[in-house]
């Protein structure tokens, strides 16, 4: 009796609803009998008994769904009551919307990917962030096992970013209790779950179903990765983290990266995300440290480059010390195809937003200097570079805009050109081009061969002949011998324009 009073009380707009209904059962039924006890019906009757059929038919169908519609609604608004930033329009339609979302493979780390995923989970779920070893957690990973020792810090941040559950929730993950030791209260957590499931991928798969992530997150190797580099002062320095201190220490520019282990295998699922990809994004993060060192896997670079996803990279805001120190766009996407290879990427997004003195002295950059554009650099190749102002300010750090960010990259997902150009046929374009130049270089080295062997025979020929040295050649023979050359050096051509 109590519950019946309190579907009784104002407010919840449904009792009209139902009302209604009852109404529009009760007219329907009256005209049901009426028309079955009338023996004769006129003109005007019959179209006063369709108008009032109509009518009760109308009443049942709209005051049912609205009844539902309101009782949809209470129990969304107080979902949204206990978690303020869940938006009502996003429960009722968003999930559908973003099952159907654009599949982005993103390849990064640092706190760079973190923020991109945050700006990309709000158009889909079908996302797949690829991580490397993270600097600042290297002292855990003595509580995993000898085969699976990887760093749980970066995939730490790509959890939270993409967790769906309450906001209090999901920053547990990045609570630093101890900030003398720099531990977290996720890397207990990770660490805790490798131990309980038994493997590290096992308790990344655990760990996103209790914070609800929206995508995949995978390491790029559950192998020791050790990474080195040769600076170009002949020191090499091995250990990602070495890495970072040796080059801000020396300021000594990187010349080359590479595995210690070059025998490590890539987590299958990651290779079948960028299969199925639409766009791949490379960045933001680290030069060196976050993204290239994913890019030193065979198996990664042969799908990267086989898929027909659009390739994106997103450049820093601003350069790291050391590492890039002085690095401009075209010297980022240089470094960047040394190891993807070339006509790979098709755009590069960067910042031109204006970075005052005011903004780096406020936000601790006085180290760093802001990525240039040089698209002059950059015009001769099958890249187009999309430039925004996406700098926003967050703690000691110039960060992108990741919503602004995260609209740049899903439209263009869904599209081959922006503005006038078309990348399809540029790309190709400067293939042709790069082909045809190594055509003629190939020609040019055969016919050079060819003329050698050539001097070579007909020297041997002389010292071996009985003729006299001032012996000339006749004309005719001389004709012969000049078209047999010719046609052998045509032939030559032929077979390498066809190849």
């Amino acid at each position: 009796m109590r519950d019946l009073i309190e579907w009784l009380k104002p407010g919840a707009r449904v009792k009209r609803y139902i009302l209604a209904l009852l109404v529009s059962v009760a007219l329907l039924i009256y005209c049901g009998i009426q028309l079955g006890s009338t023996g004769t019906l006129t003109r005007t009757m019959l179209i006063a008994y369709v108008l009032l059929i109509s009518v009760a038919i109308f009443g049942i169908f709209f005051s049912f769904i609205l009844a539902q519609r309101n009782i949809l609604l209470l129990n969304l608004k107080n979902i949204s009551r206990r978690n303020k930033n869940v938006r009502i329009r996003q429960l009722l339609y968003g999930d559908p919307k973003l099952k159907k979302g654009p599949r982005v493979v993103v390849i990064g780390g640092g706190s760079g990917l973190p923020n991109l995923l945050k700006g990309l989970k709000e158009y889909t779920s079908n996302i797949t962030a690829v991580v490397n070893v993270s600097p600042d957690d290297y002292t855990l990973t003595s509580a995993m096992s000898k085969e699976e020792r990887v760093t749980p810090g970066d995939i730490r941040k790509c959890v939270s970013a993409l967790s769906t559950s309450e906001s209090d929730f999901s920053r547990l993950l990045t609570y630093n209790y101890d900030e003398t030791k720099g531990s977290t209260l996720g890397n207990l957590i990770i660490n805790a779950l490798t131990n309980i499931t038994g493997s590290f991928p096992k308790a990344i798969d655990k760990l996103s179903d209790i914070f609800q992530v929206q995508g995949d997150i995978y390491p790029v190797t559950t192998d020791d990765l050790i990474l080195c580099a040769g600076l170009e002062n002949g020191e090499v320095v091995v250990g990602k983290e070495n890495i970072s201190e040796r080059v801000r220490e020396t300021r000594t520019a990187i010349k080359q990266i590479f595995l210690k282990d070059g025998s490590l295998k890539v987590v299958p699922e990651v290779i079948d995300a960028i299969n199925k990809a639409n766009i791949i994004v490379l960045g933001p993060g680290s030069l060196y440290t976050s993204i290239c060192s994913n890019l030193l896997f065979e198996d990664i670079n042969r799908a990267i480059i086989k898929s027909k996803a659009k390739k994106v990279y997103v450049a820093n805001i601003m350069n790291q010390p050391g590492q890039t120190e002085g690095y401009t766009l075209a010297r980022y996407i240089n470094e960047i195809e040394r190891y993807l290879g070339k006509h790979v990427l098709d755009y590069a997004i960067v910042n031109n937003g204006e970075i005052t003195p005011e903004m780096i002295k406020d936000f601790n950059q006085e180290d760093s200097t802001a990525v240039k554009v040089d698209i002059e650099n950059i015009q001769n190749r099958a890249i187009c570079v999309i430039q925004e102002d996406f700098v926003v300010t967050a703690k000691n750090a110039l960060i992108h805009d990741a919503d602004r960010l995260a609209e740049i990259i899903m439209t263009l997902s869904l599209t081959k050109a922006t503005g006038d150009l078309n990348i399809v046929s540029l790309k190709k374009k400067h293939m042709k081009r790069e082909q045809l130049m190594s055509n003629r270089k190939l020609i040019k080295s055969k016919i050079q061969d060819f003329k050698r062997k050539r001097a070579k025979k007909k020297a041997e020929k002389i010292k071996d002949s009985k003729v006299k040295d001032n012996k000339k050649m006749s004309p005719e023979k001389m004709k012969k011998t000049t078209e047999k050359t010719q046609a052998t050096i045509n032939k030559i051509k032929d077979e390498i324009t066809k190849e």
